[in-house]
């Protein structure tokens, strides 16, 4: 569970995208964006419990380009939001909504999947306590279930917080904070691009 909340506490563009559904569209929106987040915790959990020391050699020669596509994608899904987001129709402004909460948690579980810190975390992590983890099939199960449920726990105060300001913000203020957000997922890839870590 302290592997699970190492990934994700630390706030990042995940983060901020739940935040931001939340605000837009209410906690059970971004509960199922968290929960996105969190299953690709536990995918990455169990591919490296099970594959580490290859996982490392796999993606070791594709680690700069793994690297540039998820900068790239992160600037992309900034911008693109941004532009969405104030659509005017009619003179007023529209405000950009998933339309599903299905939607809400493939966007996010591929967000995370191509997030190059997650397969770094948890790769690192798992060759580190392999004489520990690998001992047993229930001890990688318990492994993989703690990261899993820990993710799981912190998206949804995450979620929560976002549903906090879902029923308290004016509108005018959630396109505020849209737009603020939207603007750190562009740096955030920006910095990433050029080889700072976040």
């Amino acid at each position: 569970m302290i592997a699970g909340y190492g990934i994700a506490i630390p706030i990042g563009p995940i983060a901020i995208v739940i935040i931001e559904l939340g605000i837009r569209q209410g906690f059970s929106v971004a509960f199922c964006a968290g929960a996105g987040a969190a299953s690709a915790d536990l995918v990455y959990a169990s591919i490296a419990s099970l594959a580490g020391t290859f996982l490392v050699s796999l993606l070791r020669p594709y680690s700069p380009i793994i690297h540039t596509i998820s900068a790239l994608v992160l600037i992309a899904l900034g911008l693109s939001l941004l532009v969405a987001g104030r659509r005017v129709r009619g003179g007023e402004a529209r405000e950009f909504r998933v339309s599903t909460r299905l939607g809400a948690y493939g966007l996010v579980f591929g967000l995370t999947l191509l997030n190059p810190l997650t397969v770094a975390y948890f790769t690192t992590l798992i060759l580190g306590l392999r004489s520990n983890i690998s001992g047993s099939p229930e001890n990688v199960a318990l492994f993989v279930s703690g990261a899993f449920l820990a993710s799981l726990s912190w998206q949804s105060v995450v979620a929560s917080v976002g549903g906090f300001g879902h029923e308290r913000l004016s509108p005018k203020l959630r396109l505020v904070t849209f737009a603020i957000g939207n603007s750190i997922i562009v740096l955030i890839g920006i910095l990433l691009l050029l080889g700072f870590t976040i």
